[in-house]
């Protein structure tokens, strides 16, 4: 079983916690550079900041990066948009990888490489009323040991030093804020689905999320000021509609007035 599925199938909080990593624990691992993980991989999810990185480091759009290198589906739990990598050929290689095995974005790869072994998950918690706005309060961020097959375990690290050598900061603040977004939008998106929200409505929302939070980005331009207006608008879309959704009679013709009116999106 993943070890994602190991903490996701946990029957009480500290069966989970004996799979979670802090800054300090240790774990024993050197890649050898054989390039195992960059094939056969087909778990590569990409968010907003990955997207606009390829895209600066190769000179295209985010929607050129995520027509050519992936594919989008709506997640069966989350609900919303997602961005997965999709392999290539027999091999199935990563898209971004070079004849000679070298990765052609190497100093800004997907974050999701760059901690290999390694994992990082955003666990909620203190979470008293199920449908109220999640925030960063909320929020604790654990490391795990996915499953590998490539490198030795010659070298001993801490997660702490890993994330060092690859110059991924210790607190990330967009890996928090992109957690408070996704998951008040899941919540969103359920909670209209349970309501028996048109599929015309969830659709127009769906596009609505897809372009702001991935595609709506201008490369000569700093990513997190971006991200950060693609942020507000969307978490004041998610109260727009849980008030709408809240009540025991919610207000359907409210939401499909509400949906119409967004920006239509040509994806």
């Amino acid at each position: 079983m993943d070890i994602r599925e190991r903490i996701a199938n946990a029957k009480s909080p500290e069966e989970m916690e004996q799979y979670l990593l802090d800054l300090d624990s240790e774990f024993r691992f050197k890649c050898r550079r054989c390039g195992k993980c960059c094939k056969n991989q087909d778990t590569i999810l990409f968010n907003a900041r990955d997207i606009y990185n390829i895209a600066k480091k190769i000179g295209k759009t985010p929607k050129q990066v995520i027509e050519e290198c992936a594919e989008v589906y709506i997640g069966d739990s989350s609900r919303i948009p997602v961005v997965h990598m999709v392999p290539v050929g027999l091999q199935r290689r990563c898209p971004l990888l070079l004849p000679d095995g070298r990765c052609s974005v190497h100093d800004c790869k997907p974050s999701v490489c760059a901690l290999y072994p390694l994992g990082r998950v955003a666990l909620f918690q203190d979470v008293k009323d199920k449908d109220a706005e999640m925030t960063r309060e909320n929020i604790r961020v654990k490391y795990i040991i996915n499953d590998y097959n490539c490198g030795s375990a010659k070298k001993r690290n801490t997660v702490r030093s890993w994330l060092a050598q690859f110059q991924i900061p210790e607190e990330d603040e967009f890996f928090i804020r992109w957690n408070v977004v996704t998951v008040n939008l899941s919540a969103m998106v359920r909670k209209l689905e349970e309501n028996n929200c048109s599929e015309h409505t969830l659709q127009m929302l769906w596009n609505a999320i897809l372009f702001a939070l991935y595609v709506d980005y201008d490369t000569k331009e700093d990513f997190m000021p971006q991200f950060e207006k693609a942020e507000e608008y969307l978490l004041n879309l998610c109260r727009k509609f849980r008030d709408m959704t809240m009540d025991q009679r919610p207000d359907t013709d409210g939401v499909e007035t509400a949906a119409n009116d967004l920006e239509p999106v040509n994806m």
